[in-house]
Parts: structure tokens; C-alpha cells; sequence
């Protein structure tokens, strides 16, 4: 008897050409790194933009705004981690992860757009306002965020095939930041000004859009190749991977500061292009000199990761970061062109590390699936998004401080130690913190060469498992 045709998810006959078991195709990498574009035009004004938009627009006492942004940050510690398990123990015919991507990105949309409307409830009102829309949009914007994070561990066994996926990914996100960065400025001045509700409203009603559509466009080109476990999940041994995963508390912690780093300079970029450089459109010119840093950035890191070892490459960009923060911050902020170049050189090493720490939490699901016997991608992948929600709210509470010790006051031509103040944040403070970084990376010994037994041994695990049940 011939083998029967493969059959797809909608019953019918594939006739596609067959691949590797358990491997993505390029078309599905390509849908995966669509995806994270949606994922970061919506993040690039989310994130970016509401610091700004709460004090200048909403006008928001920054400590109030801080105690909002530090209030979602708690609640992300309890919800995040559970929308991990949610989504490990999901069961859909378009599979765990993916079919997040098709339920909740209206939903995200959405809440985008609320964020950024400015409601006519009276002081006291707004602020409720303005509180629960935020925290609304963080569980929503986590719920798609896990899910796909997580995808790259479900489509392919292969590690290589994986970090693939995750610099395309990053390349992605990155580029949506960059370019993101870049059009919100110009959208902003087009539909009214930086000052005004209306344009940004408008800019967010564009962003969600786009935003949804390219997350679609992800859940209807990517697909799942690796098998869910058959084992019966417990919530015991998620926590537990979690809790004795000790490369992923190393990963976690570096992952951290260096968001702490990024983000600080991006929320403070708006009030240093508008303020201390004189021309918020200059915003956008920067996101235009960036882009080739994020392009040579991503496409190197591979590259750099497979002759030096990922931790290696890791540190090596921290180092050459604090090396070009310094300089940046020597130079000034009087010549826009150094200050443009000095920026895109920040972001060519962060971009790089980002890819790095993205493939480094990944192999960190083997070795908790090693440790516990139970696979956990959602679960480990959640503290992916939390730590960059936790690095958010310090850097809302870190920008507020900065702006109450500088004497901010929103609108008006600031004093020249606001100024100052606010060129050693983007430039010198970013490489300090992300050097910091550093220290746990002294602690972490999942090295390719021990992943690679790590994942040797589960196979034989599993052909052991499988040996029993059939006999």
C-alpha cells in the first residue's frame, strides 16, 4: 500500500514538497519576522510615545504617572508568567502559540488606540482613565507578545533553524522600532502637533491597524512543526523551571539592564530631539541614520555568535557600547551630525545583543525541559516580556525623576542643566547601565557546548520514552 497524502489543517490533500521534519520554511520565517513587525509598530508608539504623551498631552504629574506604570508593572509579575502557562497548555487546531495570533491583535489594536484618547472625565477621572486602559493594554499586548515569542521553539527543533528565526525576528523589530521612531514624529506634526490630542490619537489609530494586519499576516504564514508534549502539564514544575533555570535567571537579569539601558534612551529621545536639539523632527532623521546600524547589527550577530560563543559576543558589545556612550557624551550635543552618528553606533550594538540574549533564552528551554522533565516555552518566554514591561516602569519612574530634579516644564524652552541633563541620559547613561549588564554573564555556564549534550540527552530520553510505550 502507498503512503497516504499529508493532509493540512483544512482537510485538505498537501501536495506541497516535503521538508525536514520539524523545520520551518523560509516563507514561514519570513511570516514569523512579519509578525514582530506588527508586534513593534505597535510597541514603538506604545512604549515610546506615552511617557510623552501623559505630560505633555494628558498633562499627568509625572510621580502619578510613575505610580501608574510601577502599579502594571506589579500586576506583570502575576500575569505574565500565567499567560505563559496558558499558552503552553492551549490546544487549537492551528496550535498552542500560533492561534494567539489570530484571537487577540484586534484586541491589542484596540487598546492602543485608548491609550492614547484623551476622555473628558474630570482630573480625577482621567487619570482612572488612564490607568486602566494602560494596564488593559499591557495584558493584551502580552498575550499576543508570549505566543509569539514563544513560536520560534514550536517550529523547529533544529538550534541553528532557531536562531535564524530569532535574527530574522529581531531584524524585524528592530526595524519597526527604527522606523517607527522615525514616522511618529512626522505623523504627529502632520495631524497637529506633539502637543496635540487629535494627532495622536490619529497616529495611533494608523499604527493599530498596521499593527493588526501584519500580525495576521504572521498567524496565516507560519505554522507548528514541533509536537506538543503528550505528558500531563503541571504548574508545580512550570514555577520550577523557572526557579532552578539558573542560565535563564543569568539571561533575565542581562536582558534586563540592557532594556533598562534602551528604553531609558528611546522615552528620552523625544525630550532631546524636542528640547536639548531643538526640532522634534530630528526624532525622525535619527530613526533614518539608525537603520543601517540595526540592518549591520542583526546580520553580523549570527556571524559573531557562531566564532566567538554567545556569551562572548555578548560581552564584547557591551564593551564596545560604553566605549562609544563615552565618546558621544564627550563630544556634546552642539554638532548634530556627530550626535546622529554617535546614536546609530548605540543602537548598532544593542540591536546586536538583542539577537544575542534572544537565542540565548531560548537554549535555556532545553535545559529546563533537562532539569524538570517538562517543556515550558510559554512559561519561559513570558519572562522575556516581563522583563521588558519591569525595565518600562523603572525607566517611567527613572524618566520622571529625571524631569522633577531637571526642572522639565512641558511646552516652554527648557534651562540649560535641563538640557545637559538630558544629552548624559541618552548618550553616557545607556552604556554605564547596559554595562552593568555584564556581571551575571560571569555566572552563566550554558555554553553551545553543553546545550548541544543538553539536547542530545532529551532525544535519547525521548526514544527511550517512546521505546517503552511501544513495547
Amino acid at each position: 500500500m502507498g503512503k497516504t497524502a499529508a493532509v493540512n489543517e483544512n482537510g485538505m490533500a498537501d501536495t506541497r514538497p516535503a521538508r525536514r521534519k520539524n523545520m520551518a520554511s523560509n516563507k514561514e520565517v519570513l511570516g514569523h519576522a512579519l509578525g514582530g513587525v506588527g508586534q513593534n509598530t505597535v510597541y514603538a508608539l506604545w512604549s515610546g510615545f506615552i511617557t510623552a504623551f501623559y505630560t505633555d498631552v494628558f498633562g499627568m504629574n509625572p510621580a502619578i504617572m510613575a505610580g501608574i506604570f510601577l502599579f502594571a508593572r506589579i500586576w506583570d509579575g502575576i500575569n505574565d508568567p500565567m499567560m505563559g502557562i496558558i499558552a503552553d497548555r492551549s490546544k487549537s487546531r492551528f496550535g498552542r502559540y500560533r492561534c494567539w495570533l489570530l484571537r487577540m491583535p484586534p484586541v491589542v489594536a484596540a487598546c492602543l488606540v485608548l491609550n492614547f484618547t484623551v476622555p473628558n472625565f474630570g482630573p480625577t477621572g482621567n487619570i482612572i482613565y488612564a490607568a486602566i486602559t494602560y494596564i488593559i493594554m499591557g495584558m493584551a499586548f502580552t498575550s499576543v507578545d508570549i505566543p509569539y515569542w514563544s513560536l520560534p521553539a514550536a517550529m523547529t527543533s533544529d538550534p541553528e533553524e532557531r536562531t535564524k528565526i530569532f535574527t530574522t525576528a529581531t531584524l524585524g523589530t528592530n526595524l519597526a522600532n527604527t522606523v517607527g521612531n522615525m514616522l511618529i514624529p512626522i505623523l504627529l506634526v502632520a495631524f497637529g502637533g506633539t502637543g496635540s490630542a487629535h494627532a495622536y490619537f490619529m497616529t495611533a489609530l494608523i499604527f493599530a491597524v498596521v499593527g493588526c494586519v501584519l500580525y495576521l499576516t504572521c498567524f496565516g504564514m507560519v505554522r507548528e512543526h514541533v509536537e506538543a508534549p503528550t505528558e500531563k502539564f503541571s504548574f508545580a514544575l512550570a514555577f520550577k523551571s523557572l526557579f532552578t533555570n539558573k542560565p535563564l535567571f543569568c539571561i533575565m537579569i542581562t536582558n534586563l539592564v540592557i532594556n533598562l539601558a534602551f528604553i531609558m534612551k528611546m522615552t528620552l529621545n523625544y525630550y532631546y530631539t524636542t528640547y536639548t536639539l531643538g526640532d522634534v523632527k530630528l526624532m525622525s532623521l535619527m530613526s533614518l541614520i539608525t537603520l543601517p546600524s540595526i540592518l549591520l547589527g542583526t546580520v553580523a550577530a549570527p556571524f559573531l555568535t557562531k566564532a566567538l560563543g554567545k556569551k562572548k559576543t555578548l560581552l564584547g558589545l557591551m564593551i564596545a557600547n560604553l566605549a562609544v556612550s563615552a565618546v558621544f557624551y564627550l563630544v556634546g550635543y552642539h554638532n548634530i551630525t556627530l550626535v546622529l552618528v554617535m546614536g546609530a553606533l548605540q543602537i548598532l550594538f544593542v540591536g546586536a545583543a538583542f539577537v544575542v540574549i534572544s537565542s540565548m533564552t531560548a537554549d535555556t528551554i532545553e535545559y529546563g525541559e533537562w532539569k524538570t522533565g517538562q517543556r515550558n516555552e510559554g512559561v519561559i518566554t513570558s519572562t522575556r516580556t516581563l522583563i521588558t514591561k519591569i525595565a518600562s516602569a523603572l525607566v517611567g519612574v527613572a524618566v520622571a525623576v529625571v524631569l522633577s530634579m531637571t526642572g522639565y516644564v512641558p511646552n516652554v524652552e527648557q534651562t540649560e542643566h535641563t538640557m545637559n541633563a538630558f544629552h548624559f541620559v541618552v548618550s553616557f547613561l545607556p552604556g554605564i547601565v547596559m554595562m552593568i549588564g555584564a556581571i551575571p554573564m560571569f555566572f552563566y555556564t550554558l555554553t553551545e557546548e553543553r546545550h548541544a549534550k543538553i539536547v542530545a540527552e532529551l532525544k535519547e530520553r525521548r526514544a527511550e520514552k517512546e521505546n517503552g510505550t511501544n513495547n
